[in-house]
């Protein structure tokens, strides 16, 4: 194995072995438990549910618009509103580890989901189903990076690679398939049994988890600062915030409405709040004993590049589960069912993929399997941009979509598990909760940006009076969409290899 493809370590950090038992036989110490594996199925099962509503919903949105009577500004918030709840939620992951037992936070996280699910169900208007997508946002928040706690405390070393794999196919398989699932089922069975029909499997991976979750270590006592998580709060609402301000006001320009520089305005200012606010989180945080993470995480070069790339790679994943449903039924007049459709052959084959490139990571090192299936995620997105034209069928968008899905399921489980290799097992738990609060983020800023691209490219134009001129604008702005992610992700591939280097020089 090479010096720049070598295993998983750190100072503080046992190697990961690669996996060379030849006949197949494996230590009885690394062998994967039963009860590791279920408790490791309950929380993913729970974080699949979650994270599958975020995308679900997008394909509702027409659907919901008509119902409810709320236009594409309203309305979106469902899913940004939700991501983030769930971003401010997860930094309390590393709090909850120490205070609380494992199976107390997947308990209140189950109670959440399930009444988030049944307001959904029954909700007469828009205020009842924001409230319980805010009730599932925070139980996901609860759910996710208790997941990954449990897989970096209690899986054999030899097996992390494939076990983070499973894990993160959660996060990178359930939006994909969300717009499947949505376009399907809201024709078949309604928007609302689309959220009912959920609860049964929360409820089964409730019983599952209470049977199986083991507590590894004590329970201690830890401070919780308030001012840290307002501070938080302030900081990721102002931010998503002021991308909404600024597509807004980028709308009003070009379409000659008044009132755009006010907009604009009020944009740069949310922004500088933002700013502000986690900046001074994190100088609270560096100055605290028990802060809500420890800064100090991010001290480690790769960690920091690892983390840019992951978060780059949520964005541009949760960016098309918008984008393209958005573009089938608005840009080429397809039903929901086929804008759902559209995503779900790329989504189940990286399903299949995700614990294989968990597995070549165990093999191989992290970084030949990083970087050669993003670079086969880089080509699918230059099909899609070559495909998205007036005279090609919706139906070629899914030929680069599988392409794209193929490398990135297998190099986004790898990439987390990547970096958090390169910090100490003191730390996991705050590098956990910094990869799931940033992944849910850049979820929320992914929709924002491809609404705004689409929404600009939209302006001027109305569905109503020129259905081709208004199809011809929305296929425009899936283009530019697909630019901005295009561009996304080269950065997130030049982020892995800078965090190679650094793993290299050290």
């Amino acid at each position: 194995m090479s010096n720049s493809d070598s295993s998983l370590t750190s100072p503080n950090h046992h190697p990961t072995p690669p996996s060379d038992h030849e006949g197949g036989e494996t230590p009885a110490a690394e062998r994967i438990e039963p009860k590791l594996l279920l408790a490791i199925i309950a929380t993913g099962l729970m974080a699949f549910i979650g994270i599958l509503t975020e995308t679900m919903t997008n394909v509702l949105f027409p659907t919901l618009m008509e119902e409810f009577h709320i236009g594409t500004s309203v309305v979106q918030w469902l899913t940004t509103g939700y991501l983030l709840v769930v971003s401010i939620v997860t930094p309390l992951s590393s709090y909850l580890n120490h205070r609380f037992t494992l199976k107390s936070s997947f308990m209140a996280a189950v109670v959440l989901c399930v009444a988030g699910l049944l307001i959904a169900a029954l909700a007469v208007n828009f205020p009842m189903l924001m409230l319980a997508r805010i009730l599932q946002g925070a139980g996901t928040g609860i759910a996710l990076p208790l997941m990954f706690n449990i897989i970096l405390e209690q899986s054999p070393r030899s097996r992390l690679g494939l076990l983070m794999g499973v894990g993160n196919m959660v996060c990178a398989i359930a939006p994909a398939l969300g717009p499947t699932v949505g376009g399907v089922g809201v024709s078949a069975i309604g928007w609302r049994w689309m959220f009912a029909i959920l609860i049964p499997f929360l409820v089964i991976a409730g019983f599952v988890g209470a049977a199986t979750i083991r507590q590894p270590r004590p329970t201690e006592r830890v401070r919780f600062s308030w001012v840290q998580l307002i501070l938080l709060m302030i900081g990721f609402v102002a931010f998503v915030f002021a991308l909404d301000r600024m597509g807004a006001s980028i709308t009003a320009l070009t379409s000659g409405e008044s009132g755009a520089s006010g907009t604009l305005v009020l944009a740069v200012v949310l922004f500088l709040v933002s700013v502000g606010a986690l900046v001074w989180f994190a100088s609270l945080s560096k100055r605290s004993t028990d802060p809500l993470i420890h800064m100090g995480v991010l001290r480690s070069v790769p960690f920091r590049w690892h983390l840019l790339a992951y978060v780059m790679l949520e964005g541009v994943t949760i960016g098309f589960g918008y984008l393209i449903p958005n573009l089938a039924q608005l840009g080429f007049g397809s039903t929901t069912t086929v804008a759902g459709l559209l995503i779900l052959p790329g989504a189940l084959l990286g399903a299949v993929l995700a614990p294989v490139g968990g597995a070549l990571l165990d093999r191989f090192g992290p970084m030949r399997p990083i970087l050669s299936t993003m670079a086969l995620a880089i080509l699918g997105i230059i099909l899609m941009l070559l495909m998205v034209r007036p005279t090609a069928s919706v139906w070629m968008i899914c030929v680069g979509y599988i392409a794209y899905m193929i490398g990135f399921s297998m190099a986004y489980p790898n990439t987390m598990t990547a970096g958090m290799s390169v910090i100490s097992p003191r730390m996991q738990p705050d590098g956990n909760a910094m990869f799931s609060t940033f992944q849910q983020l850049a979820g929320a800023v992914g929709t924002t940006v491809m609404s705004i691209c689409l929404g600009v490219a939209q302006s001027g134009h109305s569905l109503e009076k020129d259905k081709t001129a208004f199809e011809t604008a929305t296929q425009h702005g899936g283009h530019v969409g697909m630019i901005v992610l295009l561009v996304v992700l080269v950065c997130a591939f030049l982020a892995n290899v800078r965090a190679f280097a650094a793993r290299r020089t050290r």
